[in-house]
């Protein structure tokens, strides 16, 4: 990406026209006598004075139609970008955008396109970017406005709102004044006032808030002489009441019209759009004026009078738009391996009823991670004792891997985040036993008492409508094995609906059921779910491309399935990407049990196959 150079080149010139040979009284050669106001405004005037660089849009479709030649920067609002920007843009703030462009969390080595609402306050920050170096820097014209139709901020203020418009010519009251005086260094001042002006965010004011105060401000018409006298071929019927006329390109400079700017009062800018008045506006602040461009410009004076710089329904278009923050590239990486698993309905949960393992014992190795004093009191013949935390080092060491796996806990819900785990290290045949231990022996039954019409309160309405777009959670540096460690670390996630009941507005609560079932209207008898609660679709929801975005970050999440054991796959899914999730311990089950017509557990799930205990051993003294 080159630089630019012009502002550069100017500067140097002009430092040079103050350098001067020693002379008697001993002046030191080459000293510089420039002002930092001075080099301000030929670097700045350099540029706002290049019809070619200066207001240097592009339009919708031209930007639609080369996409991948160009790097965009949308500063709208985060809630906005994530509600839909254009693909692959990546988004900032007239605030963050030094510090993004520094940290190269923006790319360089295309073009840039600086996309906004309306087109405005992308000027400031294109012209920022020119001052700071960056070339070849574009805004997008009408801002996303033209992009797409549902993004329309533009039609809303348009209109017709200069009762009077003035046609005489008022240049010749102008007076000379004093310039600003800026405290910077002349090395840096470019830049300095760059970025100052920068964190002042956007200068706009609407033609409601001055048409009582006109005598007030100091108005910039930025038009030819033409269209300011009434005279032009734009339907311009005059100009702001009190207005001066600049003439674009040829007025802004210290040897032009700049001496006649006032600091005592504000200064308003307005053009046809407020695109170009936008970067003339930042331009009039590095140089220390309290400006502002007037929004929308000549569309919201005599929209109506207009014949050329008109918004219209002509400049809209409906090209597509990108939900979501575009996730880093850990995150992506990471959630790319484990959503395979996730969504492979063939896998995920991929349980084993206690009697097809009964059945085929010898087809397998029995992990048990319930605790070591529940393990000796009796376990499945063969079984080998583990937990989640020390998962990862037990096998392939104290446990054989010549066998697929069975994963056996008390439930089958703490066994759903082992089973995740060892996929992902590649055991690639696991298994959780169907309802745990509680259904190899009537003995360890610890479902029963906890199988419950808890949800006193169901909601059949779809809060889908309510979802929004967040940010990913960072994961830069790690990597799957790492988050597969951080999450066996953290033990099992799991919250009672007793525990979440009185503070559900506290969760992000995903219903991880069909939409008929999260609607009541499906046949395994649920009448509803969770108040608040939002429906994933198992096995297409929780992808980059599908739902995750819609996962905040700064908020707990519980997931609910029908038994818990699907759920806390997802949970473990979730916490390694991240995320702060719990499953709800026995899903629907404990929630309306007495309707459920499926995926109920009753006596039936129960067996009473062997226990063996772990034999205790006798020191021979």
């Amino acid at each position: 990406m080159k630089t630019r150079l012009t502002w550069l080149l100017i500067l140097m010139l002009a430092l040079t026209a103050f350098w001067g040979c020693s002379d008697d009284d001993g002046d030191h050669p080459g000293t510089p006598t420039e002002t930092a106001f001075e080099t301000m405004a030929a670097a700045g005037a350099a540029y706002i004075n290049d019809s070619v660089d200066c207001p240097g849009v592009i339009n919708a479709t031209v930007l639609n139609d080369n996409l991948d030649l160009y790097t965009v920067i949308d500063i709208r609002s985060e809630a906005s970008y994530l509600a839909g920007h254009i693909p692959g843009a990546f988004n900032s703030s007239l605030g963050t955008l030094v510090a993004d462009l520094a940290s190269k969390s923006i790319p360089t080595g295309k073009p840039y396109v600086v996309a906004c609402y309306s087109g405005q306050s992308a000027g400031h920050a294109k012209i920022a970017m020119e001052m700071l170096g960056y070339s070849d820097v574009s805004s997008l014209l009408w801002g996303m406005s033209s992009w797409n139709s549902t993004l329309d901020s533009w039609s809303g203020n348009t209109g017709d709102n200069l009762p009077t418009a003035e046609t005489d010519n008022n240049n010749g009251d102008l007076v000379v004044e004093t310039f600003p005086t800026l405290s910077e260094d002349v090395e840096s001042v470019v830049v300095d006032r760059a970025e100052i002006t920068l964190q002042g965010g956007f200068k706009g004011k609407s033609f409601a808030e001055i048409e009582d105060y006109l005598d007030d401000y100091f108005i910039i018409n930025y038009f030819s002489e033409a269209d300011y006298l009434g005279q032009g071929s734009s339907g311009v019927p005059g100009h702001i009441p009190g207005a001066f006329q600049f003439s674009p390109y040829a007025s802004l400079g210290i040897e032009e019209m700049l001496p006649n700017i006032p600091t005592d009062k504000p200064v308003i800018v307005y053009c046809w759009t407020g695109q170009h008045s936008s970067q003339v506006t930042f331009y009039l602040n590095m140089l220390g004026y309290e400006a502002y461009s007037l929004k929308f410009g000549s569309n919201n004076l005599f929209h109506s009078d207009l014949t050329a710089h008109k918004w219209s329904s002509a400049q809209q278009n409906d090209f597509a738009l990108e939900m979501g923050h575009a996730p880093g590239d850990a995150f992506d990486t990471i959630a790319a391996a484990l959503v395979d698993y996730v969504n492979d309905s063939t896998d995920c949960p991929g349980v084993l009823s206690a009697s097809d393992l009964n059945d085929n014992l010898d087809l397998y190795t029995v992990i048990d991670i319930r605790s070591e004093t529940d393990f000796d009191a009796g376990h499945i013949d063969g079984a080998h004792h583990s937990s989640l935390a020390t998962l990862m080092d037990d096998v392939g060491t104290d446990i054989p891997t010549d066998k697929p796996f069975v994963i056996a806990c008390y439930t089958g819900q703490s066994a759903g985040h082992a089973k995740i785990a060892l996929e992902m290290a590649g055991y690639e045949d696991t298994k959780s036993l169907l309802f745990g231990m509680s259904s190899w022996n009537t003995t360890l039954d610890s479902w029963t008492g906890n199988c419950a019409d808890n949800l006193g309160t169901v909601e059949t309405d779809n809060n889908n409508a309510d979802l929004t777009w967040h940010v990913y959670p960072d994961l830069t540096g790690q990597d799957l094995d790492g988050r597969v460690d951080v999450m066996l670390a953290g033990g099992f996630k799991g919250k009672s609906y007793t525990e979440i009941e009185d503070y559900l507005d506290d969760y992000f609560v995903i219903n991880y059921f069909s939409e008929a079932d999260y609607l009541g209207e499906g046949e395994s008898g649920v009448p509803g779910h969770i108040p608040g609660a939002f429906q994933f679709t198992p096995y297409a929801s929780l992808g980059v491309d599908e739902m995750l975005g819609n996962l905040p970050t700064d908020m707990p999440i519980i997931v609910y399935c029908w038994t818990g054991q699907h759920s806390s796959q997802i949970t473990a899914y979730l916490n390694m990407l991240g995320y702060e999730a719990y499953s709800l311990k026995f899903g629907s089950n404990g929630l309306f049990h007495t309707d459920l017509t499926a995926h109920k557990w009753t006596s039936s799930a129960q067996n009473d196959f062997d226990l063996v205990p772990t034999p205790v051993l006798v020191a021979n003294y």
